[in-house]
């Protein structure tokens, strides 16, 4: 069975759609902190995003970042 170029069309959006999400989700949150990794896995530098937004780091930043924890923000 052959696939209809109009399937091909949405297929192709659907999947556009996902990448530009899942960018989306990958921003880090305020309150947020982490770590890099490098191609082996080893960390390699850290990140925080105050609970204003505030964006810090240290070490090297690269493109394999995993989040590790999250600061209590605007607690009563």
């Amino acid at each position: 069975m052959r696939m209809q170029p109009r399937s091909k069309w949405i297929i192709g959006l659907g999947l556009a759609a996902a990448i530009v999400a899942g960018v989306a989700v990958a921003k880090p949150l305020n309150g947020e902190m982490g770590v890099y990794l490098d191609d082996a896995g080893n960390v390699v530098g850290t990140y925080q995003v105050s609970c204003d937004g505030v964006f810090s780091y240290s070490g090297t930043r690269t493109s394999n970042s995993v989040a590790n924890g999250h600061l209590f923000c605007n607690l009563p």
